[in-house]
């Protein structure tokens, strides 16, 4: 066990911010963990769980201790002949575990193609793309609380997911329990073969009973919401529909999905960043209508029954931030809710600007937009 002082974590943030961090600890496997934290005489409010750093945002040098997990493995835990239980290293990457439920033809996570970040940070962040969210493929977590000095196991219902938030992000679990693995269920089926398999009669039948049912499920994703006596169609569910209509293979869907998150966001690579820096802010179906009515271009989203989700990217645009420029950060002007390190920002920049923005949207549209990233 080593611990590395002064440590940059340039590479371990994709902002791709030269901080520094005092004290630095990664670990391959839950024993080297436990040995950590027996041996630890600091405070533990010092420690901060760092995992690919693809959410977070660092205000200045942290004065503590890093801990990062390096957890490598895939295993079986359970197989029937329609599913797969896979348990998943918290410290693998997120897209090369996509890549291999592709490769070995299971299906679940494709939509979350190059999301970028490690497998423990899709519990805590919930994250998701275009209809798919984590919680939909996860069973069970298994972590490690660092002050009970214990192994603990959560269940799906137990995490509190939400709309990129879960338990993982409150006061009494943040930097506390250190995720170690998490269990997925994927379908060793497409939802078409499983739609066909479902149904009785022949070949013929089947096609019939599968696309009348198809239509029927699009003629209601155009009903799903109505705001100021329009209309809107769920294009998210429209999509999934289509692609899982059967005629698209596995590998064609994820190409897809990488086509279109490049042609969005830049490679961090390149300019620093972290995908979506803000939500899309959840409204009532009266704030909803009342947008449409001064704007009629907003663009609005179906979510829940009495609640709609606004466009951040709209709404910042509508502000006049798209493309602007505080000292090295800046937003994308194709996609404003997205900002990037040209090269040369500091933490005060990306801030600054943050601020600005919320700011705007806040007196121009008496709306709340609230970061997605983590300041620390």
């Amino acid at each position: 066990m080593m611990i590395e002082k002064n440590i940059s974590l340039k590479t371990s943030n994709t902002f791709g911010l030269d901080i520094l961090t005092d004290r630095f600890f990664s670990f391959s496997n839950l024993e080297e963990l436990k040995e950590f934290i027996t041996k630890f005489e600091g405070d533990l409010k010092e420690i901060l769980i760092l995992g690919g750093g693809s959410n977070m945002l660092f205000s200045k040098n942290y004065e503590g201790i890093i801990i990062h997990p390096k957890i490598d493995f895939i295993k079986t835990i359970k197989e029937t002949n329609d599913d797969i239980f896979l348990e998943v290293g918290s410290g693998i990457n997120w897209d090369h575990f996509v890549t291999f439920c592709v490769k070995k033809k299971y299906y679940g996570a494709e939509n979350m193609s190059l999301i970028p970040g490690n497998v423990g940070a899709t519990a805590v962040q919930n994250a998701g793309a275009y209809g798919t969210e984590a919680k939909d493929l996860i069973i069970t977590v298994k972590a490690y609380d660092l002050h009970e000095k214990k192994e603990v196991t959560l269940s799906n219902g137990e995490c509190n997911f939400e709309y990129r938030n879960s338990i993982f992000k409150t006061e009494n679990y943040k930097n506390r329990i250190l995720i170690t693995s998490i269990v997925y269920k994927l379908s060793k089926k497409s939802k078409y073969d499983l739609k066909m398999n479902s149904y009785s009669g022949n070949y013929i039948s089947k096609r019939f009973k599968y696309w009348k049912e198809f239509f029927t499920h699009l003629r209601k994703s155009v009903n799903l919401k109505s705001v100021r006596d329009k209309k809107l169609l769920d294009y998210r569910f429209l999509k999934n529909l289509l692609e899982d209509s059967g005629l698209l293979p596995l590998s064609v869907k994820r190409r897809i999905v990488i086509k279109t998150r490049t042609s969005k966001l830049p490679d961090i690579n390149k300019l620093g960043n972290v995908g979506s820096f803000f939500k899309n802010p959840i409204i009532s179906i009266e704030k909803a209508n009342q947008l449409k009515e001064a704007y009629p271009d907003v663009i609005l989203f179906p979510y829940l029954e009495d609640k709609m989700k606004v466009s951040a990217a709209w709404l910042i645009d509508k502000c006049g931030w798209s493309g602007k420029r505080i000292g090295g950060a800046g937003t994308l002007k194709h996609l404003p809710l997205t900002i990037v390190n040209y090269g040369n920002a500091t933490s005060e920049d990306i801030i600054t600007l943050a601020a600005k923005i919320e700011e705007s949207v806040l007196l121009t549209f008496d709306v709340i937009i609230e970061k997605e990233v983590v300041l620390i």
